[in-house]
């Protein structure tokens, strides 16, 4: 008897919960077409500003190419009126020009000002995962934020139903798409893009690698690293930095970020000479889901800093597992590294356009395996072989693509 009466609660327990999730899955669900009708009707009533641009990074930061083709544009002080996409937690973040008017990611005036820009500029796909309309006189560039990448985003890679039909949209609905290379081409191609119009300028984010100088990586160190872990007041040695900013997984995992800090910047001192300190930049994607974890004294934390290319400029040296921005930093010509736990599960996860191992950057596994990569690096042979990548991808940054963009844009706003 007590059997059947506790199976029977059992039994009314799951079929509660059971009811539950589904009462929310189909709140959640009408919510979303009722919501995505409502938009939808409302931003394509609305009247377009042939004077207004609007800038969206995925990020919501001041950061990637939105940011660089958005800055030469206002040195160029042609009267636009320009809308940016920011995170709350960002709105009043001193990065942005005060001349901007920001609104709250994928916020109702988020969606009236998409309605009413002559021109959107992003870097992903998100704002279309609630659906808006685009017109007739509206004209869309897509950016993307990923740089000769390894990692596959297409259809069949991607676990994500929304993120994949919003890039079905956005893909149906560019205008525009810039590229940095003759790989990149094909990417989009055979992605989401296949017959977008591809601007073959660069990436804008990736200028202020060509274009550094002595004086500005002095002004980003000042800017960017906090000035207890600076030597800028006349030191004899300055600290050099190693920028490690892994991937996300899908679990948010930060299991696979197992590098041993201290025998990481001993490896670097023997073999490059200075006082080396780390700096961490987690995933927007694994910052915001996870408890962060506490750093030792040589390791600077910069995973709420907007703009990697500014660290880019700064660092010394750079380690990843899969993420595309290291492709950035390739430009450099400083030393990069592979720190990958998991190859083969992430190949399962994600998958790879090419083999690691194509790559210029000595892989490690574990930590012994970096610590051998770093002490044994041939300068040498490293130049050679990002040449040679260079080549083979049909690389054609130059350094420009900032101009040349915003040439473009305004021919397009008249």
């Amino acid at each position: 008897m007590a059997r059947s009466f506790g199976t029977s609660i059992k039994k009314a327990a799951i079929e509660g919960k059971l009811y539950s999730m589904a009462k929310k899955y189909f709140a959640r669900k009408m919510d979303y077409l009722l919501g995505r009708g409502y938009r939808y009707r409302w931003t394509k009533k609305m009247k377009v500003d042939p004077k207004q641009i609007m800038f969206i990074s995925f990020q919501g930061d001041y950061t990637c190419n939105p940011k660089y083709i958005a800055e030469e544009l206002r040195k160029r002080n042609k009267g636009y009126k320009i809308v940016w996409s920011a995170r709350e937690e960002s709105l009043y973040n001193e990065s942005f020009p005060p001349e901007f008017k920001l609104v709250t990611q994928y916020s109702m005036d988020f969606y009236r000002e998409l309605g009413r820009s002559k021109m959107v500029v992003s870097n992903s796909v998100e704002f279309q995962k609630k659906m808006s309309a685009k017109k007739k006189d509206q004209i869309w560039m897509e950016t993307w934020h990923g740089s000769l990448g390894i990692k596959r985003f297409d259809a069949s890679s991607n676990n994500g139903r929304e993120w994949v039909a919003a890039a079905k949209r956005v893909g149906k609905l560019s205008d525009y798409i810039i590229s940095n290379s003759t790989f990149e081409n094909d990417v989009y191609r055979g992605t989401f893009w296949p017959t977008t119009t591809i601007l073959e300028y660069g990436h804008p984010r990736n200028d202020i690698l060509f274009n550094r100088t002595d004086a500005l990586r002095t002004e980003m160190l000042k800017k960017v690293i906090p000035a207890k872990h600076r030597r800028d007041n006349g030191e004899k040695d300055p600290f050099k930095y190693v920028l490690y900013a892994p991937t996300f997984r899908d679990s948010h995992s930060l299991t696979p970020y197992a590098v041993d800090y201290d025998r990481l910047c001993a490896a670097l001192s023997e073999r490059f000479g200075g006082k080396w300190k780390v700096i961490i930049r987690l995933h927007p994607t694994v910052r915001n889901s996870v408890k962060k974890p506490k750093y030792g004294g040589n390791v600077i934390d910069l995973s709420e800093y907007p703009d990697i290319q500014e660290i880019m400029l700064v660092a010394d040296a750079a380690i990843t597992d899969y993420s595309s921005w290291i492709y950035d930093y390739i430009l450099t010509g400083k030393p990069g590294f592979i720190f990958a736990t998991d190859i083969k599960s992430y190949d399962q996860e994600r998958g790879f356009y090419f083999p690691l191992s194509s790559t210029p950057f000595p892989i490690a596994k574990n930590n012994e395996e970096l610590e051998n990569n770093i002490l044994q690096f041939d300068e040498a042979r490293y130049q050679t072989e990002v040449e040679a990548f260079l080549k083979d991808k049909g690389c054609f940054e130059n350094g420009d693509a900032a101009k040349r963009t915003a040439d473009l844009i305004e021919t397009i706003m008249g």
